[in-house]
């Protein structure tokens, strides 16, 4: 069953980066679509469809312990919104953290891992230079 797992995981990630990297190909070709102020149109449409469905599946598909479900869950949410935004694992993470911890913690861990995460990518593009 972990080879089925993995080709679930492998299939749907696979899936959701060629739909992230379509949406930024769209972009480019689309006046609508095109950077408005500098802002990445194509990556937040990307996280905010990424968001939305994964919301979807883990309401539709829970983390269902065994058989289909689960693989369902591992092709659609784990695979396919992870390759298609992390930023929806980011969200769910947070919305967990509220509900089965408290409100300080999850706006902690939200603060906290996007402001390390930024001053991570500086450190890397000043290291790299």
């Amino acid at each position: 069953m972990i080879v089925v797992h993995l080709l679930a995981v492998a299939v749907g990630g696979a899936a959701g980066t060629l739909a992230r990297w379509g949406l930024t190909v769209f972009s480019r070709r689309s006046p609508r679509m095109r950077s408005t102020l500098g802002v990445p149109w194509a990556t937040f449409a990307a996280n905010v469809l990424g968001c939305f469905l994964l919301g979807i599946f883990v309401t539709e598909l829970g983390t269902a312990a065994g058989g289909v479900g689960r693989t369902a869950y591992l092709l659609l949410a784990t695979g396919f919104c992870g390759g298609l935004s992390i930023l929806s694992t980011f969200a769910l993470e947070v919305v967990n953290l509220s509900r089965h911890g408290t409100a300080v913690i999850a706006v902690g861990y939200l603060m906290l891992s996007a402001g390390t995460g930024l001053a991570a990518l500086w450190a890397g593009l000043a290291l790299a230079s």
